[in-house]
């Protein structure tokens, strides 16, 4: 609908609305019976110090126009207005009693005989920044009184969205464990002001929530606290030796507001009264502020120099629309600071950038120490010579086949495998000679089993052999053939290699590991009792723990 909404009135011509631009005057008289004095508008007349009452008046132009309707913006005041002696509009209560505030757009009519009458307005209020400032009052029919309207709020429309989205970016990469929270937060809060600022300033929220007051306190406190927030923001960011002075500036401008704050609470208009004072500042300390900036981004600082526009941008727009709105030095053109937005857009963009890049960096890193710690994982566990798994690893796959065990059915068995007389080959040939013997007998029996099976040095020249889901016949059936292809191999050539091995089945859940063991190691035992180079079995059921 808005998108709809917005491209009807960029489509739409754009036909300049008739300004009352004849001469004003004004008078202080209650009753409307004092000498009519001209003044200058936009501005306001130069009453006496304690006026809450004043007179307007101008003469309506001659030139007809149809369905005409008055556009008026109107800050701090009740009032009525008068077309001759006819009252046409009034707004508030123009009698003793509480003021009126707050910021609100009125749309009022005219008769149809309107052509160059005089135009009254019967104005009051206790905020002698705002008793009879009009601004800008214009003329046109309603249709193109409401379409300038929403045609000013395009502005805003079209950014209140991105700064939301941005909101919304920022806190999704505040909850990565790696995020600078308090960098994160800080632009979290500033863009909220923003936004909320947007949001004050819309013309068209009056549709939806008609509380000029309440819209008028948060407009006014969100534009002190813009300056704060962006200032921490830099404070993070800007190099150590500007930090002290930029902190400062976040000092004075705290200062200010809680004066206004405090103005405001006793009823001296403390939020406009310091507003002269917050726009002389702004480009005085600002402009501090982007030197230092720019000073950290030529010595390097990527985060300055991500900033260096979005602070460029903001400083000028918000300096020029405060000027026009409070001193009324530039012409009405529209705002700029919205279109921060989208320099700001830049710096997030950046963070989000260095965000993914340090994510990024540390996965690496994290990856590498996963695949160091394995690494030193696998050595602890692997035997250096024969590159077996050594005891430790055993202890682990044991317990593990057990527990699957106990709830299948499934069998596993242990073939043990000693190498027969190997202490001779160390006393004959040396230990180096040893060592062939074990390093190529490990990878022969290695390359005659299955993947799925674990190949364990034990100790010496003791390995053992885990068959998973091998029942005690097949082990027998593999042992025989692992003892046959030792036997026929050219090993060690010096010397012929045979080998005695022992065969153990896992009993189920009365069994245990040690017992296991030990009826494997048993079986080896009587295999090499009695002529090695021979398999040997151990019996079932027998020697389980009781």
């Amino acid at each position: 609908m808005w998108v709809l909404l917005l491209c009807l009135l960029v489509m739409t011509p754009c036909c300049q609305a008739m300004k009352l631009a004849g001469q004003w005057y004004w008078q202080d008289d209650p009753d409307c019976a004092g000498v009519w004095r001209p003044f200058q508008t936009p501005g306001q007349p130069p009453f006496a110090k304690g006026t809450q009452y004043l007179w307007l008046q101008t003469t309506l132009p001659e030139e007809p126009v149809h369905d005409a309707t008055l556009l008026l913006n109107v800050t701090g005041q009740n009032f009525e207005i008068w077309l001759d002696d006819q009252k046409i509009y009034s707004y508030g209560d123009m009698e003793q009693g509480p003021m009126s505030y707050g910021q609100r757009w009125h749309l009022v009519n005219l008769p149809p005989d309107y052509e160059g009458r005089t135009l009254r307005i019967h104005t009051r209020s206790g905020n002698p920044f705002c008793l009879g400032n009009f601004g800008t009052i214009q003329l046109d029919s309603s249709v193109t009184q409401m379409a300038t309207i929403l045609r000013r709020d395009i502005p805003y429309i079209a950014n209140i969205p991105l700064g939301i989205f941005m909101i919304f970016i920022m806190m999704m990469y505040y909850m990565s464990p790696t995020a600078p929270k308090s960098l994160y937060t800080q632009i979290i809060l500033f863009m909220i002001s923003f936004v909320l600022w947007m949001m004050c300033v819309l013309n068209t929220k009056q549709l939806f929530l008609d509380m000029p007051v309440f819209w008028w306190f948060l407009l006014r406190i969100n534009a002190y606290l813009l300056p704060i927030l962006a200032n921490l923001i830099i404070y993070r960011v800007i190099d150590r030796k500007y930090r002290r002075g930029t902190w400062q500036v976040v000092m004075a401008f705290s200062a200010l507001f809680l004066l206004a704050l405090f103005g405001e609470l006793l009823d001296f208009n403390g939020l406009d009264a310091c507003a002269g004072s917050f726009y002389i500042m702004l480009p005085v300390l600002e402009g501090l502020v982007a030197y230092w900036t720019i000073r950290s981004a030529v010595r390097g600082n990527y985060y300055c120099r991500a900033m260096l526009l979005p602070l460029t941008g903001m400083l000028i727009a918000g300096t020029l629309d405060g000027m026009f709105g409070h001193f009324y030095w530039l012409p009405e053109s529209g705002s700029l600071l919205p279109y921060g937005t989208f320099t700001i857009g830049i710096f997030v963009l950046y963070i989000v950038r260095q965000q993914v890049s340090r994510e990024r960096s540390l996965a690496v890193r994290a990856a590498g120490l996963a695949d160091a710690m394995a690494e030193a994982v696998a050595r602890s566990e692997t035997d250096r010579l024969t590159h077996c798994y050594n005891r430790n690893r055993m202890d682990s796959v044991l317990a593990a086949e057990i527990s699957r065990h106990r709830r299948e059915k499934d069998a596993f068995s242990l073939i043990m495998l000693d190498i027969d007389f190997f202490k001779r080959i160390n006393d004959n040939y040396g230990h180096d000679a040893g060592d062939e013997v074990l390093a190529s007998f490990a990878g022969l029996i290695r390359d005659n089993i299955k993947k799925s099976d674990v190949f364990v040095r034990w100790g010496g020249e003791e390995f053992i052999l885990v068959c998973r889901g091998c029942s005690r016949d097949e082990a027998q059936l593999v042992a025989e053939r692992l003892r046959r292809q030792v036997a026929y191999s050219d090993i060690f050539p010096r010397q012929r290699i045979t080998c005695s091995i022992g065969v153990a089945s896992w009993q189920g859940t009365g069994d245990s590991a040690a017992d296991l063991l030990k009826r494997v190691d048993t079986a080896l035992y009587t295999a090499k009792r009695n002529g090695r180079n021979m398999v040997c079995c151990a019996p079932e059921n027998v020697g389980l723990s009781s």
